[in-house]
This record gives C-alpha cells, structure tokens and sequence, in this order.
C-alpha cells in the first residue's frame, strides 16, 4: 500500500509547501512514484496514479536521495555531484555530529571516526591496520583511502621503490612485516605479516623459518 511504502523510507518528512524543482515531469502511470530533485539532493518528488506532481519530501539531515533504490541513505556511496543535485538541507547536528546521520574522522587519528545516527553519536575505531576513509564512509587500508595525513608512505614510513611489477619489502622494524607494491595498491604500501613462527625472507619474499633468515635468527627468543 501507499502507507506501507511511505513507512519503508528512512527518515522522510513530508514538507507542506513544495519548494524544489522535479528532475523530470511526473506521468500517468496508474500508480504512486517518486523522483528525484533537480538541485537538491536529499529532496525528492512524488507523482500520483494521475500523473500530477503531489507532494514533496526530504530525507533525515544527513541523507540523501537514492533514485534508483527509491531510498534515503548516507551519500558516501550515492553521487549527488555527478548529478549535479549538490544542495542540501541546513545542517541540524549535534555535538560532534555534523549532522543528524553521516560519518566524520576525529581529528588527530586516522582510525577513528564519529558515526551519528538520527543524532546518537558513536566512536568508532578502525581494526586491523586500517584507517577511516572518509571518501567511502568504510575502514580501509591506508594505500586504498590514500587520505591526507594518514598515507600509508605517512604511516609507515615507507615508500614503493617502483610502479613497475610487483615486490615485497621487509619492514625495518619487525622481522614478521613486510610491505607489498603492486599495481591493486596503486603502488603504495600495504601492510602484511608472517604467520606465528616464521619470519618475512626478502630474499625469498616468503615467510620461512627464522633460521633462514640473517639478522632475525633470534626473532621469536627475543
């Protein structure tokens, strides 16, 4: 039903008096749709079965217009730029929230971020490594995100000798670390590790036995 599929829409509010533009002139179709905002992006449109424009709405501050999807979601993922609906409605955040819904680096880390909900404010920490890329709203590795201040070559204090190939390269600091270069990390820096017990061999560029390895004979004693 049309109430049901009202209800399915995250965070609307119906607006009384229609002050956006259409991206495209509603039609007699025999049934409810709804189109996006010709500037706006997380204003959009509904049609009616008669084909009249009939009411508008905005998503939760924070969200935006999906037109394929027909659902209101975080923009990271969603491109109103491309669309050219760059505008958006006045910021009603909270404390560290921006706004109502949206994810923001804390600043001075590269692996925490604010996540806010409806206004319900959350820390979150990136594991394993990876650091907030606030391009994609996710937790990557450095060389992916590729965010200022938090590069992996920032990170690691390393850099990629070529963008030819692909290579390993022990990390100075550690005998179980080493980086890998290739063309999926853009030629970066990516972090890995050997497993429990054995050492990264730059000769080899495998993990082996500690034994085989000059300088981190005595890697696991220590």
């Amino acid at each position: 039903s049309y109430s049901m599929h009202i209800s399915t829409l995250l965070g609307l509010w119906l607006l009384g008096v229609a002050s956006g533009e259409p991206v495209s002139i509603c039609r007699p179709t025999g049934e409810r749709y709804f189109i996006s905002d010709t500037n706006q992006c997380d204003r959009f449109h509904m049609c009616d079965d008669n084909g009249d424009l009939a009411a508008e709405f905005l998503c939760q501050d924070g969200l935006v217009y999906e037109p394929i999807s027909k659902q209101c979601g975080l923009p990271f993922k969603i491109d109103c730029i491309g669309s050219g609906r760059t505008k958006l409605q006045e910021p009603q955040g909270t404390g560290r929230c921006i706004r109502l819904n949206g994810k923001w680096p804390i600043e001075g880390t590269c692996d925490q971020y604010i996540d806010c909900t409806s206004g319900v404010e959350r820390l979150v920490t990136c594991q394993n490594h990876l650091v907030f890329d606030d391009a994609t709203g996710d937790c990557e590795h450095p060389d992916a995100a590729n965010r200022a201040g938090c590069t992996a070559e920032e990170l690691y204090g390393f850099q990629c000798p070529s963008t030819v190939g692909q290579g390993r390269y022990s990390a100075e600091s550690d005998c179980r670390a080493f980086f890998t270069c290739a063309i999926y990390t853009n030629y970066h820096p990516r972090l890995a590790g050997c497993p429990q017990g054995t050492v990264f061999d730059p000769v080899s560029q495998q993990c082996s036995e500690p034994k085989d390895v000059a300088g981190c004979e005595n890697y696991y004693n220590e």
